[in-house]
Parts: structure tokens; sequence; C-alpha cells
């Protein structure tokens, strides 16, 4: 049985899909959810709690699919979306679009990720196109 390979970028539906039987699937549905709205600031809590699960199992879930936690794939996610966005969007308002509560925080992840600003990365971008 083949392994579904982690979402990397916009999906076109958003509707959660159901998890398996086998009660795993719960962290791939999650991340397909967030990669239609990365903004969406719903913790793990929150997550568990929407596909009635312990938190735990959730926690588990992610490790096992992604081999991270939750959060590390939220990040991920929101700035693999956010670097689509630059190309046509500022970065203010990316960083409010995927889900950071300022420009400085997003800036800062982003740096961090990609080892340049998103202003830099977005320039870049302009000057391929």
């Amino acid at each position: 049985m083949s392994k579904e390979a982690p979402p990397c970028g916009l999906f076109s539906s958003g509707a959660p899909e159901t998890p398996h039987a086998n009660r795993t699937g719960f962290a791939l549905t999650v991340a397909r959810a967030l990669s239609h709205d990365p903004g969406d600031e719903a913790g793990l809590a929150e997550w568990a709690e929407r596909l009635h699960v312990s938190v735990k199992t959730l926690q588990r879930d992610f490790e096992r699919e992604f081999g991270m936690p939750y959060s590390k794939v939220r990040t991920k996610l929101r700035l693999s979306t956010s670097r689509v966005l630059l190309e046509i969007r500022p970065v203010a308002e990316v960083a409010h679009r995927v889900g950071y509560s300022s420009p400085s925080a997003f800036i800062t992840a982003f740096t961090r990720e990609y080892g340049c600003t998103p202003g830099r990365y977005a320039e870049r971008e302009y000057d391929r196109g």
C-alpha cells in the first residue's frame, strides 16, 4: 500500500476528507484544510475537537505522516503558500492572508526558512518574470 505524499501547495477543494477507519489520516485531513486556508488560526486542540479525536492521537498522526509536529507542518504550508502570493501581493497583505499576526513575524519565519526576506524573494521572482 503506497503512502500518500504530504500536501505541498494549494488544493482545489478545501473540504476535509473522512479519515480512515484505522484511526489514521487525521493529519492529512488537517493539512489539506490548511493548504486551502493557510490563515486558519485553529490550534491542535481545536482540530482534534473538530475531528473527534484526542489531541495525543492527532499529535502522533502528524509525526507518523509528516515526521514533524503540527506547528511545523502549519508553518511550512503557510510559507509555501506565501511564495505564490508574493508574486502578486505586497508582503504585509501576504503575511495576513497566510495567518501571521504581523508582517515582522512573517518576515522572520520566511527568512529563517528560505534564507532571504520575502521582499527580496518577490523581487527575484519579478526579475525572472
